[in-house]
């Protein structure tokens, strides 16, 4: 599956959910640490609307933090943009195939699988992209280490979906949706009550 391909029509269904929330739910915390809801949003339209010049430009600017990036881009959006330029925008751009340096487009792509549930299970709202969109993230995420910790986070553990054929890993077994398994597998604590096996405590303790 090509990943942009894969990538519009989620960005338009995404924006299509935006567009139902309240100002409460855009102003709620979201599971992304320190950032609530409309930062969230406004993350995932970095890649369609910033050129890689000015993403690399921003990145030197920020000592080569891509922590101190990703704050001082949704910072800037977040004071710039309304909810509805955000929802318009992330519609607007759905097609986009544009990637900030160093990312592949698969990367692009797990983003939006990742943060869509950052916001979708916070505010207890559902989303959900389809199924093989979550499996073809889960197999790109289980090996990134650089920035999202992913592949050291589950090193020694059997990951099971429970809605789906994808498992990956050996060792103590953690089950669940694949949605919540990209969510854990990526840091989400707000992910781990719903996962079982005995292989949850030793995700949780890392």
């Amino acid at each position: 599956m090509d990943p942009w391909e894969a990538l519009e029509p989620d960005r338009t269904a995404f924006a299509d959910y935006l567009s139902t929330l309240t100002p409460a739910d855009w102003s709620a915390p979201s599971w992304c640490d320190d950032w609530d809801v409309k930062a969230v949003a406004a993350h995932l339209l970095v890649p369609p609307t910033k050129s890689k010049g000015k993403v690399f430009l921003a990145f030197v600017g920020s000592g080569f933090n891509v922590n101190k990036l990703n704050a001082r881009f949704v910072s800037e959006l977040t004071a710039s943009m309304s909810t509805d330029q955000i929802v318009e925008t992330t519609r607007e751009t759905a097609g986009v195939r544009s990637a900030p340096p160093g990312l592949p487009p698969i990367g692009v792509f797990s983003e939006l699988a990742v943060h869509s549930t950052d916001i979708a299970r916070a505010i207890d709202k559902p989303f959900s992209l389809p199924i093989d969109h979550y499996v073809m993230a889960l197999d790109h995420m289980k090996s990134v280490q650089p920035v999202l910790g992913c592949k050291q986070r589950i090193a020694g553990l059997k990951l099971q979906a429970t809605d789906t054929t994808w498992s990956t890993g050996e060792g103590p077994l953690v089950e669940g949706p694949a949605e919540l398994l990209l969510a854990a597998m990526t840091g989400r604590r707000g992910a781990l009550t719903s996962l079982t096996g005995p292989g949850v405590e030793t995700l949780s303790a890392r």
